[in-house]
């Protein structure tokens, strides 16, 4: 909480010192599919998988990627020097995220995928760099973020069955908050990003009613990139909107 704190003064004092000196002002709104992707977790002796034959101890499987998709949308203002080669901009993030583990039993004779989903508020705030910046959004970006998780839910696949368990997360069983960094490209209305968060997803130290720590050995670092469509709300768009067509056309494989 500390860090999210020291954000919010970050921004306040970086709005306060660059809105008198902004070549331009405006807001812009990003969404867009985000792409994550975790390391498997070490092995837990409390984690177990309910397999016909009974409760079996779950071993994590050696090969398995962690892709999990999710979805982001965004609210940002931007302030661009009057130099028109750098600017900060700031704002509020929407985020459904997550990452995935696969377990087996310790033949192979069953396995399961957890996915485990988080609804997210952020706060970013980064820097932006380009000669003409704002007459093309062509810019690269690095900044940091803090975000609020609200909710958890989890969902497991198993080996056995079509049918999927999804289960919701309490609250004291996740990270209620966490800090991230993140670069990315911009041009013209497309956006990517690549965001590096320290840290799990879930409260390690949760005990469960037993006294068990379910979550000890759970990643420690999560990656994402974002490909989004990134659009300032004032007369840009339509400044640009013959450019774009020109662009889209040239995308088109067919006659």
């Amino acid at each position: 909480m500390k860090r999210g704190i020291n954000l919010l003064i970050i921004i306040l004092v970086s709005i306060q010192a660059f809105s008198q000196k902004s070549e331009y002002q405006y807001f812009a709104v990003r969404f867009g599919a985000t792409h994550g992707f975790s390391a498997q977790p070490l092995f837990n002796a409390n984690k177990y998988i309910n397999t016909p034959d009974g409760e079996m101890q779950a071993i994590p499987a050696d090969a398995f990627l962690g892709y999990t998709p999710g979805f982001v949308a965004d609210i940002y203002y931007h302030f661009d020097f009057p130099t028109d080669n750098a600017g900060i901009f700031t704002g509020l993030e929407y985020n459904y995220y997550g990452m995935s583990s696969k377990y087996q039993t310790k033949y192979g004779d069953y396995t399961a995928i957890e996915k485990n989903m988080v609804n997210s508020v952020g706060i970013p705030i980064a820097i932006k760099f380009w000669p003409d910046l704002y007459k093309d959004q062509k810019y690269i970006y690095l900044g940091a973020k803090y975000s609020f998780n609200l909710t958890m839910t989890s969902v497991q696949k198993v080996s056995w069955t079509n049918a999927k368990a999804r289960e919701k997360i309490d609250a004291e069983q996740f990270s209620r908050s966490n800090f991230g960094m993140f670069f990315g490209i911009n041009y013209l209305a497309f956006n990517l990003q690549f965001d590096y968060v320290p840290g799990t997803l879930f409260n390690s130290e949760y005990k469960s009613p037993l006294g068990f720590l379910p979550y000890e050995g759970q990643p420690d670092k999560m990656f994402f990139i974002t490909t989004a469509i990134n659009v300032p709300v004032n007369g840009w768009i339509g400044k640009k909107s013959y450019g774009l067509k020109k662009f889209f056309n040239k995308l088109r494989f067919w006659k």
